[in-house]
């Protein structure tokens, strides 16, 4: 436990340092890109397929409605 409020202390100081100089924006501009970027690819590939979207929830086992015994 300790050698993880260490490491997260040091973590925590160089990520402040790393801020306060505006190194990290240039990291979170290039993930923001890249994700527009997938997000407009995944969407033109759903349109150009034309075919429906499964749901993503699955319904097995929503039939089973009764009650938990104790």
């Amino acid at each position: 436990m300790i050698r993880t409020l260490i490491f997260g202390a040091i973590a925590g100081y160089v990520g402040k340092k790393l801020y306060d100089e505006g190194k990290l924006t240039e990291f979170k501009n290039d993930l923001v890109g890249r994700y527009n970027d997938a997000k407009a690819k995944l969407d033109e590939q759903r349109t150009s397929d034309n075919t429906p979207t499964a749901p993503l929830v699955s319904s097995a086992g929503a039939g089973n409605t009764a009650p938990l015994a104790h």
